[in-house]
């Protein structure tokens, strides 16, 4: 699934531009990718579509601490927590895109949910919502597709 994401990433400008379901799962198929891989991408870019902007947009609201619940705890790793953590203060991610992110790393199965992983959902994140891409954060953020960052 992560391979048609970063191909998603790479492909489109935006959400936005990415054609229909059914053209967009013949293009990734043409370019080589299974099926399944296909559906799972589609459904959770579908589930991150519907959440939208709106959905945690309250979470912008005033200052305050992120507490995770057991049930999040167990699920997200402590290097998971705190890349997250990590994003929110240095500007990369405002509350709410870390909710949605939170939530989309939450509806892949445990082993995926990694570093790796957490940068490539707060990529898709911003990407589906057509935010730019904090200048010192982004290349880090950036190279889970192409590589180490050049910067040190």
């Amino acid at each position: 699934m992560f391979d048609v994401l970063v191909f998603l990433l790479e492909e489109y400008q935006d959400l936005d531009t990415c054609p229909e379901r059914e053209d967009l799962s013949r293009h990734l198929s043409a370019a080589g990718f299974e099926d399944e891989d296909i559906d799972d991408a589609l459904n959770w870019l579908d589930t991150l579509s519907e959440l939208g902007d709106e959905a945690y947009a309250g979470a912008n609201e005033g200052v305050s601490l992120r507490l995770y619940a057991e049930s999040e705890i167990k699920r997200l790793p402590t290097a998971v927590r705190g890349l997250l953590q990590f994003l929110e203060t240095e500007g990369g991610l405002t509350p709410a895109q870390r909710e949605l992110t939170i939530d989309r790393l939450l509806a892949l199965p445990d082993d995926e949910i990694t570093v790796q992983a957490v940068k490539l959902v707060a990529l898709m994140v911003l990407w589906s919502q057509k935010a730019e891409l904090p200048f010192l954060l982004g290349e880090d953020l950036l190279a889970v597709i192409h590589g180490e960052p050049t910067m040190q």
